[in-house]
C-alpha cells in the first residue's frame, strides 16, 4: 500500500523494513522467533540501525476492536476516535512499530503516544 511506504519513506526506512505475512506468529515460528499470540496483528525487531516490521496481511474487525479497546483503557480514550478507518488504523500501528525503531524503546504506551502524535503528519 502505498501509504504505508510513504510512512516509512519519511522516517527513513527502506521499503524491506516492512514484510507482509498472513500471519505474524507463523512467520515468527518459521524465522525461529518466540511469539506467544496468535492473533499478533505486527511486531517489530529493531536495534540501533535496522528495524524490520512484520505486519498481519489482513486484520480482523473483532481484532481491531480489540486493540481500540486496549488503547482506551490505557489511557487513549480521546485519541482512540481518530482510528475511525481501515487506513487511519492501519497507518496508526505501523507508526506504533516505527516507534519502536525511532524511541529505542518496547514500551507500548510510549509508541502509542508517538503514533499518535505522528498520525496528523501523514493524513488529511
Amino acid at each position: 500500500m502505498e501509504l504505508l511506504q510513504a510512512i516509512l519513506n519519511y522516517y527513513g526506512l527502506p521499503p524491506d523494513t516492512l514484510e507482509i505475512t498472513p500471519n505474524v506468529q507463523e512467520w515468527c515460528k518459521k524465522n525461529e522467533i518466540p511469539e506467544s499470540y496468535p492473533d499478533r496483528q505486527a511486531k517489530c525487531f529493531c536495534n540501533n540501525d535496522k528495524c524490520l516490521i512484520v505486519m498481519k496481511k489482513e486484520i480482523s474487525s473483532h481484532l481491531v476492536k480489540s486493540a481500540k479497546d486496549s488503547m482506551e483503557f490505557t489511557a487513549f480514550k480521546s485519541e482512540v476516535m481518530l482510528l475511525n478507518s481501515d487506513i487511519r488504523y492501519l497507518a496508526h500501528l505501523l507508526l506504533h512499530e516505527i516507534a519502536c525503531f525511532i524511541l529505542q524503546t518496547s514500551e507500548q504506551e510510549p509508541r502509542d503516544r508517538w503514533a499518535f502524535d505522528e498520525l496528523p503528519k501523514h493524513l488529511a
